[in-house]
């Protein structure tokens, strides 16, 4: 198992007081291993952006601890702290690059305020390797105003790694983008991640940038962690209502006739491609329904659910129950409370 890069420890964060008194963040404990892209989703309102500027300081916690690379941040002093935040950049969902500075002087602008000294011309070196990393060679002239939003973002992604940081801490990075931009800037960040060995933590409310390029996850909702494991167990078996309504959002009550009985499917790493209804129909003669569907496919092999319509003959029903529920993969289970 890697090492721990990041670790909180039973953080708190409260904004205001008496009745107006806000419990942004509970209880929350977390640890983020070097090398993986960790994964933190909730909807909005859910604390996300909260706890991620809680991991470098920039809001301090009212309580707990925030452990980085050995280094207690809550404990350590200014000097110390600024020091510590730059082995740890941000990027963020509205850019935050400086208007008036071209691509490149823009990927400049955290090495000046190192105040790192070298040989001439070193800082521009630098600069112009990172946009090239990023896809921009061409672009180091370009003021934001002539950049895309996708081209901003990589802007934004080569400053934040001028100063070869640790940890990248991509708040909602993607949100503002088209989803073709979206896989290009995901795809990058697994690029960073897998070739420089950057940690990369993902703030989002998507699961489907969960999907593609998190090893780890932790659902927050309500200020709180409500569950965390391997992407794929967490897609598998959601354990909470938060993690239902995130990886199933189309898990909200289905109107079915009164007699029909309903039967989930959880897809825990089963080969993708196989046609399950379809067999079940050829092989056993036996029909059924599918009320709804959430299935996406990581790698070949499929997780996500499926909720089905039993057939109303007894006999055919634990016929269909025995066979779905021999299937490698896959967790077959009668449901009830999805029937409104």
């Amino acid at each position: 198992m890697s090492e721990t890069i990041i670790r909180i420890e039973h953080l708190y964060k409260t904004f205001g007081s008496g009745d107006g008194r806000v419990e942004a963040l509970q209880d929350i404990d977390l640890d983020i291993r070097k090398g993986e892209i960790f994964g933190i989703i909730g909807l909005s309102g859910a604390g996300k952006s909260t706890l991620v500027r809680c991991m470098n300081l920039l809001e301090k916690p009212t309580r707990g601890t925030v452990t980085f690379a050995g280094q207690e941040l809550t404990a350590l002093k200014e000097k110390e702290l600024r020091k510590a935040r730059r082995s740890m950049s941000m990027i963020f969902q509205g850019f935050n690059l400086l208007m008036q500075r071209t691509a490149l002087q823009n990927v400049c602008f955290p090495l000046e305020l190192s105040g790192l000294k070298g040989e001439a011309g070193w800082r521009e070196k630098r600069a112009r390797e990172l946009l090239k990393i990023v896809g921009l060679p061409d672009k180091a002239d370009a003021y934001p105003v002539q950049l895309s939003g996708g081209q901003k973002q990589r802007v934004a992604i080569a400053r934040a790694l001028a100063d070869e940081p640790q940890v990248l801490l991509c708040d909602e990075a993607t949100s503002a983008l088209d989803p073709t931009t979206t896989q290009a800037i995901l795809a990058l960040l697994k690029k960073i991640n897998r070739e420089m060995g950057v940690t990369v933590v993902v703030i989002t409310h998507e699961m489907r940038v969960v999907e593609q390029i998190c090893d780890r996850v932790a659902i927050l909702d309500g200020g709180m962690i409500q569950e965390q494991g391997n992407v794929a167990e967490i897609f598998s078996n959601p354990r909470t209502e938060a993690g239902r309504r995130l990886v199933m959002p189309n898990g909200e009550k289905i109107h079915v006739l009164p007699a029909n009985r309903l039967v989930r499917l959880a897809f825990n790493g089963a080969t993708s491609g196989e046609p399950i209804i379809a067999t079940l129909a050829a092989e056993q003669g036996i029909k059924l329904n599918i009320i709804s569907a959430d299935t996406r496919t990581i790698g070949d092999k499929s997780f996500g659910t499926m909720v089905l319509g039993l057939p109303q003959d007894e006999t055919e029903a634990a016929r269909a129950l025995i066979y779905l529920r021999e299937i490698p993969g896959v967790t077959a289970e009668e449901v009830t409370d999805l029937v409104q």
